[in-house]
């Protein structure tokens, strides 16, 4: 029984790392989202408690050219 646990162990582990780096993953995706919808300037579709909204970010930046 002992070897069972430290595979299910070990497994949880090597589970968790793989949440880890998606939890990363989608936070990058996000920040990338918003970045696309600012430069567009529409607004991006999330879930806020517990209803769906469309946020609106910054306005465009300008460049002074």
């Amino acid at each position: 029984m002992a070897t069972k646990d430290t595979e299910l162990t070990k497994n949880n582990k090597e589970r968790d790392i793989d949440l880890i780096n998606a939890e990363a993953a989608l936070k990058r995706a996000a920040v990338r989202a918003r970045e696309r919808a600012r430069a567009a300037g529409i607004g991006v579709v999330v879930l806020k408690d517990g209803q769906i909204v469309e946020e609106y970010p910054d306005a465009p930046e300008k460049n002074n050219l």
